[in-house]
This record gives C-alpha cells, sequence and structure tokens, in this order.
C-alpha cells in the first residue's frame, strides 16, 4: 500500500461492524471526513516550501470531530525560525474557521510548528520540551496528514523506528521504550489537568470527562496494539503496531478485540456514542459549565457521564485483564513498574 493510499479517508471505519448503529459517531466520522478532504484540497497549493506536513490531532484526528470540535493541528517545517510561517499559519487559521470550527490559539501549543528533528532527536531526553513530546505522541495517537501525506507518513514510520530500535536488535524485548513514552504523556495530561483545575474551574467538568472518554481511547488505542504485538517476536511483532498506525484509535480497539475474539467491543462503542451525542448537545454543555466540583453529582449533565465513563473505562479494564497469559507477562510487567 503506497504512502497515499494509506492515508485516503475511510467512509467508514474499517474494523467496525454495523456502525450505522451508532448515529453519532457515524454522523462525526461523516463530518470529520467531508472538513478534512476540504481541509487537504484547500491547503494543497495555498502553503510554503517551508512546510513539509501538516496532520490534524485531537477530535478530528480520531475523525470523531464536530462543529463544537477544535481543529488542533501540527505543522512540521524544514525551518521554525522562517519569516513564511506565519502566513502558513493565516492560512490554516482561515481554512479551519470557514468551517465554524475553531482554529488552535494562535499563542498555543498547537500553533507553534516544529521540524522533523525536533520532534525525533529529543525521544528519551530529560530536558525535551513538553510540546514536542505531544506533538509526537499526539502523530503517533490520533492525527491525519492534511498537507503532503507522503512527508506525515514518512516522519511517522521514523518516529515509529526509533521507538523499535530494541526490539530489532533483540526479538525478546517488548516495546517497553514506547509504552514508558506513552504512559508518560497520558499521565503528563492527567496531571495537567488537575493542576488547571482551579485556573480553569468552569472547563473542568468537560475536560474531565473527555478524559475519561476521548483520552481513554486515544491512550487505549495504541497501548493495546502493543499489547496485541506482544504475543509475537521480532519483525511480527513490530509489523502488528506498524501495519495499524494509519488506523485511527477506536479502529485500533475494533482490530485488536477482534484478534482475540471478543465479542464485547458493542459495550465500549454504545457507551461511547452516549458521550459523542452529548458533546454535540449545547444544553448539556451549558449545565455543565454551572458544576461546581462539591455539588457535581447532583448535576444530572455530570453524573450521568461520569457514570457512563466508569462503565466505559472498566470494560477497558476487563479486556486488559482478559488478556493475561495471552499477552506475554513482561508487557503487564511494564504497564507497572
Amino acid at each position: 500500500m503506497s504512502e497515499i493510499d494509506r492515508w485516503k479517508l475511510p467512509t467508514q471505519p474499517r474494523t467496525i461492524r454495523k456502525f450505522d448503529r451508532y448515529s453519532a459517531l457515524q454522523k462525526n466520522w461523516q463530518f470529520s471526513v467531508a472538513f478534512l478532504q476540504d481541509v487537504s484540497e484547500r491547503c494543497a497549493t495555498s502553503l510554503s516550501p517551508n512546510v513539509e506536513t501538516v496532520a490534524i490531532a485531537g477530535s478530528f484526528g480520531r475523525l470523531e470531530g464536530s462543529l463544537e470540535s477544535d481543529a488542533d493541528y501540527i505543522m512540521v517545517v524544514k525551518d521554525p525560525e522562517d519569516d513564511s510561517i506565519s502566513a502558513d499559519k493565516e492560512v490554516l487559521q482561515n481554512v479551519i474557521a470557514s468551517h465554524g470550527v475553531s482554529p488552535p490559539n494562535k499563542s498555543g501549543v498547537f500553533s507553534q510548528p516544529r521540524s522533523s528533528q525536533q520532534l525525533i532527536e529529543p525521544i528519551g531526553k530529560a530536558d525535551e520540551r513538553v510540546d514536542e513530546l505531544g506533538k509526537r505522541m499526539l502523530l503517533l495517537l490520533e492525527s491525519r496528514p492534511v498537507y503532503q501525506a507522503e512527508y506525515f507518513d514518512k516522519l511517522l514510520y521514523q518516529l515509529f523506528g526509533r521507538y523499535s530500535e530494541y526490539i530489532i536488535a533483540d526479538q525478546d524485548k517488548e516495546f517497553a521504550f514506547l509504552a514508558n513514552d506513552l504512559m508518560r504523556y497520558f499521565r503528563y495530561i492527567c496531571v495537567n489537568y488537575q493542576a488547571s483545575f482551579w485556573r480553569q474551574n468552569e472547563k473542568w467538568a468537560l475536560r474531565n470527562l473527555k478524559l475519561r472518554h476521548s483520552r481513554i481511547v486515544m491512550y487505549a488505542g495504541l497501548l493495546f496494539l502493543l499489547g496485541e504485538a506482544s504475543k509475537h517476536a521480532g519483525a511480527a511483532k513490530v509489523n502488528t503496531v506498524q501495519d495499524h498506525l494509519h488506523y485511527t484509535p477506536l479502529e485500533r480497539l475494533g482490530w485488536v478485540y477482534e484478534q482475540n475474539s471478543d465479542s464485547s467491543f458493542f459495550r465500549v462503542l454504545g457507551l461511547y456514542n452516549v458521550f459523542v451525542s452529548r458533546l454535540s448537545d449545547k444544553m448539556w454543555r451549558e449545565q455543565l459549565k454551572e458544576v461546581e466540583y462539591e455539588d457535581r453529582y447532583s448535576v444530572a449533565a455530570f453524573a450521568e457521564m461520569k457514570a457512563n465513563s466508569d462503565a466505559f473505562i472498566a470494560e477497558f479494564v476487563r479486556f486488559l485483564f482478559a488478556r493475561h497469559g495471552q499477552w506475554s507477562d513482561r508487557f503487564f510487567e511494564y504497564l507497572f513498574f
């Protein structure tokens, strides 16, 4: 499969049967595909030669975006100091905004371009910038190219290749390097949400529920791929992950459930569909703004989705521990120690 073919937007998830049963997920999938196709077409001849690739991350990267979503983009450039960058960012901001979708903050983390060297070289270094870690992990977790897919594909496999070096050198190794960085990034998100609680009190409820739904999907999508890869050795182990890097997190999860003949993926889809449908409910979102932490369970908008997330996470925990004896003991060791 060529690099361009690999990143063609599928009209339906490749690993999920009867997707039309989950109306909110299907609606957002179709909206995301149309949005990303238009952004890609309009950027094809509008960006400077300094831009090597652009990817959309977040909900649109997962093909779950809606008008309520932010379109966070990752711009990879030859020279992060080039004068053309401001004009390139303006093009992206305008294209995104023309859809009624919120572009990233102009001075925020996502709007700051990085070179491929800045994303690859710091891997494993103690003084790595947080935004470089975040961009690198999001490229692996939940991103779709909207400009120069060939370069995006090359960069993604370079990143993955760095994390695979130990396995290529020793076939008995697991993806400990990648698992550690993945867990580090996810826990950073958790800590950051906690630290920003008092600074963004009016948003804490929505952020908390996103953490317990969409961030879990993002995280588990790659983590479970690493677990499934632990059944194999050497090239087969690497290929198990590499061959599914172009899948969305939900597609990865569906594939892993299928490989283990576990028929409970419908529970994940049903619970996630409820959450996604609520995100597009303006009245529900407004109610969350009024939630005080001490009284959170007395507000139906929050209490309902907190219970939904409890069942959602419990299903992933059940699936994970059901793999003990199938996935390698080393993989489970790395989850805890």
